[in-house]
């Protein structure tokens, strides 16, 4: 077990050669103690439990400072931690994923003195560290997400002048913007979930809306046809209407017809719409992982995330527009274009050719 130091921040870093690094500061964001490596984390651990005491009494001196130093790039780090349009503005599913990423900022660039962002060896630091992680591309480019964001914000304050790495593009080429779920591939997911999970995994292949939205979605949201919600990645600035059709809406029509046969036989129903087999709300990554279970077995490779590329094929094959298609899946208009030249575009030329032989052929 690590030491107990009330209000100290530790931060346990593996590195690419397999060597992992703990680092103790007095506080979030303040002044470092300690720092304790291994070649491996047993190591660490063992060093770290060997120097408790030094750590202690580091722990136990006056303060250097009470505040982080504020010309660090730790200060702009503390201050959009904090900010009600930075890092508290992020939905708590971001946050969550954004903590690692923050801490390994930190420790890595907290004592660069923010003069040294203006010149070009910062910029070249920066793209250094990313390139650490070029073994895992997607790992890398967040983490520079999360970094450029920190700059960019700062800009934004005049804490800065501007971010060095503004323009930097990303490691990782591929993109599953284009794919889809397909109605086969879908069949055989449901077969290897649950009634519960299948009704969830169902409704976001009709609506495309992002996994969530979808599990915090309340009766109250029901508006009519259409579910009206303010989105979780907008911080809730953002509200959506989505339309409820064909199977969406006999989905949820089933379960309002469940929800009061519940009420009537003298029950409190959940203020949620989807539910576990357990009647508790869905949580986001329980739904993930029920998704990537039954891909496995059903032999597909795809993610719950695909689903709304299913949902957007068929609603531009109703012939909505694909700027009708952005606003209520919240896509840049380009991303909705990409996924009806692959699916749709092709299946509605061939359907026209096929009329036209057939149309050739009766006549001839």
């Amino acid at each position: 077990m690590p030491p107990r130091l009330p209000g100290a921040h530790r931060v346990v870093r593996p590195l690419a050669n397999g060597r992992v690094t703990i680092y103790w500061y007095k506080t979030r964001g303040g002044e470092k103690l300690m720092k304790f490596e291994g070649a491996s984390l047993d190591e660490a651990l063992r060093a770290e439990h060997e120097g408790a005491q030094a750590l202690a009494a580091a722990y136990a001196e006056r303060p250097k400072s009470h505040e982080p130093d504020s010309q660090t790039v730790r200060s702009l780090i503390v201050r959009y931690r904090a900010a009600p349009d930075g890092f508290q503005a992020l939905a708590p599913s971001t946050q969550a994923n954004w903590r690692k990423p923050l801490d390994l900022i930190e420790e890595e660039f907290g004592s660069m003195p923010l003069r040294a962002l203006e010149s070009r060896q910062a910029a070249r630091r920066f793209i250094e560290w990313r390139d650490t992680f070029a073994s895992t591309p997607r790992r890398a480019d967040y983490q520079m997400q999360v970094l450029k964001r920190v700059l960019s914000w700062s800009v934004e304050k005049y804490l800065i002048k501007e971010s060095p790495i503004a323009g930097a593009k990303n490691l990782y080429k591929g993109s599953r913007a284009h794919l889809i779920v397909s109605p086969t591939e879908l069949s055989s997911i449901l077969q290897h979930v649950t009634p519960e999970a299948a009704i969830a995994i169902q409704l976001a292949s009709l609506t495309a809306i992002r996994r969530d939205d979808l599990v915090s979605l309340k009766w109250e949201h029901l508006d009519g046809n259409a579910l009206t919600f303010s989105t979780g990645k907008s911080g809730g600035k953002k509200r959506v209407r989505v339309p409820l059709y064909g199977q969406a809406a006999k989905i949820i029509g089933d379960l309002r017809e469940a929800r009061e046969r519940s009420i009537s036989e003298g029950k409190v129903p959940p203020a949620h719409i989807l539910l576990t087999s357990k009647g508790t709300r869905w949580k986001p990554d329980s739904l993930t992982q029920a998704f990537i279970r039954a891909a496995k077995k059903a032999n597909v490779d795809r993610h719950l995330h695909d689903l709304r590329g299913t949902a957007i094929t068929q609603f531009a094959a109703a012939g909505l527009s694909n700027e009708e298609i952005a606003d209520i899946v919240g896509w840049e208009v380009s991303s909705v274009s990409d996924i009806r030249k692959h699916y749709v575009d092709p299946a509605t030329a061939t359907q026209k050719v096929i009329e036209r032989l057939e149309a050739a052929a009766k006549t001839g």
